[in-house]
């Protein structure tokens, strides 16, 4: 690449840097330079001395590697490094605001398979980057803008660790919970092998709980494997086993969490914010009387919060959206499906173990089972659609698709949902449809697909569309 050239390329995605160690952009001298470019970034930004990161990992074997090359590539460009080790992605901006740092790495690939890994960055506030702060670190890092010899010489800072940044994470964690005392509970957890293994259990023990729980050491050769948020199964059976009243599925960085109610019922993100929705709204603490949530939340959640007196902000899919809504317009409770839960008052994160004390909070006041309190809100059947296109034509300017889109919208009569995208980074379209009627929805989404197929689809005309119901 010639000098001076910015290389138009995006390493970001829609939650950091993903890959796999070893392979581009994961390779040890791109992850090298990209360390540069953060402490570069820093260095102008902040334009002050005694600029400090802390760096934070998952349990996935190749953690340790890109910690080591992210630490020396800072340190050595005069920005100071604080290691906490193994700990939730959501810990990273607890000791951001504890610490008063200046910026926040964690190395993980979140709910992916063991053999990837990532980075996730966060600025001084605690929040997910902006994607103008994003671009400027991809500037550096594609252009002779980040030269190694920039930095002034003998110019390293130390490398420190803080050595009890588990206990220090879990003593904040419980301190959201008011004094919750989980005597009597019965608790089974999924702790994915990730970075909730041993620090989740730990919480609920000191709190009172009876606690039954598995993949449950850090092990990050199994993370996520058939376990954990994305196959809550694993932790609903243990839960009938043990007859526990709840059970927690989380992620292998410890943001996400997806519940099981006393019957062995999986309940997803959106239950969880009609559950604190709800319940926020009768003690008049759900600030504007608002829950955030995103394009692909069901349609049962904002009837749910509607018929309460409340309503429902949607935001583009990504919890930094989310947490964006929030802090903008001081809002108290947002999430995904996913089950990136955000309560503001305590955190600016997803934050999956104090999602789980907050329910147990909310459980405990009510005196209600899991599933009494999860029946406010019902579910609509949803139908999802993911075709291939040869391009990515604006739906408005594809006449015959865009009239089907509006009739179809008015045929759900105010009771549904009807949502038509383009994924950012496949060459897919997404048709996403909810409403009472099954039948009627199933219909308009197989309609709208083959209507792009025909337009800009791929394949031949045998190819079949076949709807997914969540």
């Amino acid at each position: 690449m010639e000098e001076g050239v910015v290389k138009r390329e995006h390493l970001f995605g829609t939650d950091g840097i993903r890959g796999t160690p070893g392979v581009y952009p994961l390779t040890d001298g791109m992850v090298f330079k990209i360390g540069k470019a953060v402490a570069k970034f820093l260095l102008k930004e902040r334009n002050k001395g005694g600029i400090k990161v802390v760096i934070g990992k998952d349990s996935r074997e190749s953690a340790r590697r890109l910690e080591i090359i992210l630490a020396n590539a800072i340190s050595s460009s005069g920005v100071e490094t604080l290691l906490v080790g193994i700990v939730p992605t959501p810990a990273i901006s607890f000791f951001i605001k504890k610490l008063n740092l200046d910026f926040g790495i964690m190395i993980t690939a979140s709910h992916n398979r063991p053999q990837d890994n990532g980075i996730k960055f966060f600025s001084n506030d605690g929040q997910k980057l902006l994607p103008a702060q994003e671009d400027r670190i991809e500037e550096l890092v594609f252009s002779s803008l980040i030269n190694f010899n920039d930095f002034p010489y003998n110019s390293n800072r130390p490398i420190s660790k803080l050595d009890d940044a588990q206990r220090s994470y879990i003593d904040f964690v419980k301190s959201t919970a008011g004094g919750l005392d989980l005597e009597g509970f019965k608790i089974a957890v999924d702790c994915a092998w990730g970075s909730l293994s041993e620090i989740a259990p730990l919480v609920f023990i000191e709190l009172g709980a009876s606690v039954y729980s598995i993949n449950n050491e850090f092990k990050g050769e199994n993370i996520n494997l058939n376990c954990g948020a994305l196959f809550p199964q694993a932790v609903a059976t243990l839960l009938k086993e043990k007859g526990a009243d709840v059970g927690f599925a989380f992620d292998g960085d410890g943001d996400r969490v997806i519940l099981v109610d006393e019957k062995g019922e999986v309940l997803c993100g959106d239950y969880i914010l009609a559950i604190a929705g709800l319940y926020l709204l009768r003690k008049n603490k759900l600030s504007k009387n608002t829950v955030v949530a995103t394009v692909m939340s069901n349609y049962g959640l904002e009837m749910a919060i509607k018929q309460a007196g409340g309503e429902v902000l949607r935001t583009p899919v990504g919890d930094r959206f989310v947490s964006k809504e929030l802090l903008s317009n001081r809002l108290t409770l947002g999430g995904e499906q996913s089950g990136h839960i955000i309560f503001s008052e305590y955190t600016s994160t997803p934050d999956a173990l104090i999602t789980s004390l907050q329910i147990l909070k909310i459980m405990k006041e009510m005196g209600k089972k899991l599933s009494e309190i999860a029946s406010s809100m019902k579910k609509y059947p949803q139908i999802l659609i993911n075709m291939k296109v040869r391009e990515k034509v604006p739906f408005e300017k594809m006449e015959s698709v865009y009239e089907l889109i509006l009739a179809s919208k008015k045929k759900l009569k105010g009771n549904g949902r009807l949502l038509v995208r383009y994924s950012g980074t496949e060459p897919l379209a997404r048709i996403m449809v909810e409403g009472k009627d099954k039948f009627l929805i199933e219909n308009i989404a197989v309609n709208i697909a083959n209507k792009i197929k025909e337009v800009i689809g791929v394949g031949d005309d045998s190819d079949s569309i076949i709807p997914f119901s969540l």
